[in-house]
């Protein structure tokens, strides 16, 4: 006579799997690979409490189910991606160049001399004057400056090994059951595993994420450049632009008393004159303030960007990589849901 009933376990071990009963005829001999194998009378007697009458009633009925039911493990990966953001400074030197005016005075000089040939001798005279000077010039400056900036980043780990999880469940299957007598039933001959397993996952344990990639950064996104003040170069100045000696602001003449300088120069004194010497000499220069012009801005040169702390942000999980469940504990037949 053929029983059949259902196997609930997990994929099953290689190894051919013995249990024991408490009666003289009780065996059980079952590789849990093929389900192919030998139960003994006396087990399903001992786990059901049945007489030989009870047991061979069971067996007419076919209201014998054997199942077989064990633990496994499973290990799992899952993909993991973390997003984060940095600040950062940069420093940048600036170049530019700035106009000035200076405006000075000069002190003149003026000596005429001239020789009379009618006995009026040699007369000599002597004065003092002023004038005023204007020259442009440049001088190059440059100034520090920095401006602060954030960008986004990414990295990429796994779960692989740090984060294990692990599946326990059973798996289910068909048996064909031969029932094997002599006078009277002495054991069930299994015949093999039917049908597909059916498997039932149990509680998912994750460590925390730990194997992580560098982080890959965006570009910087960076606001306005925030500078100091000015460091300004030496002028460099042109010549001065000195007013004519027309314009020249002259002090008194030092004469003799009585006499003119203007007999020097009067033309109608020409015939009379030998010698006429009239020198003017400009003498030292004062300088007065500088009025400075515009700025003109020159590029600006950005050095190394000063990275902040990166702050960590969300961490997005892909989809789970489960591995080969592998038997976690000891495996176990029943029969009508009582253990063999």
């Amino acid at each position: 006579m053929r029983i059949r009933s259902v196997l609930i376990g997990s994929i099953a071990a290689t190894a051919t799997i013995v249990l024991s009963a408490t009666a003289a005829s009780a065996s059980v001999n079952i590789d849990p690979t093929t389900g192919i194998g030998f139960i003994g009378k006396g087990n399903v007697q001992n786990a059901l409490g049945y007489n030989n009458a009870a047991l061979q009633k069971a067996v007419d009925s076919k209201s014998l189910a054997f199942t077989y039911k064990q633990s496994t493990s499973q290990s799992l990966s899952q993909d993991v991606t973390q997003v984060g953001s940095q600040v950062g400074s940069q420093i940048g030197v600036q170049s530019g160049t700035q106009t000035g005016t200076q405006v000075a005075t000069q002190v003149i000089a003026q000596d005429l001399t001239c020789t009379f040939t009618n006995g009026n001798g040699t007369k000599t005279f002597h004065r003092d004057g002023v004038r005023s000077g204007e020259r442009t010039g440049t001088r190059t400056a440059s100034h520090v400056g920095t401006r602060e900036g954030a960008r986004d980043a990414s990295r990429a780990g796994t779960r692989t090994g740090s984060r294990a999880g692990v599946l326990t469940g059973s798996v289910s299957y068909a048996l064909d059951v031969d029932a094997r007598k002599a006078n009277q039933y002495t054991g069930f001959i299994v015949n093999g595993w039917q049908g597909a397993p059916s498997y039932e996952a149990g509680d998912t344990r994750w460590n925390s994420p730990t194997s992580f990639g560098d982080w890959s950064f965006g570009d910087w996104s960076f606001g306005s450049w925030s500078f100091g003040s000015w460091s300004f170069g030496d002028w460099s100045f042109a010549d001065y632009q000195f007013e004519p000696v027309d314009n020249v602001l002259w002090g008194e003449w030092d004469a003799a008393p009585g006499e003119n300088p203007a007999d020097c120069l009067r033309s109608a004194n020409a015939d009379k004159i030998t010698a006429l010497s009239n020198v003017i000499t400009p003498g030292a220069i004062t300088d007065g303030p500088v009025t400075d012009g515009a700025i003109t801005n020159g590029a600006i040169t950005p050095n190394l960007v000063t990275g902040g702390t990166i702050t960590e942000g969300a961490t997005t999980y892909g989809d789970i990589q489960t591995g080969v469940r592998t038997p976690a504990g000891p495996a176990q037949l029943f029969v009508n849901g009582k253990a063999l």
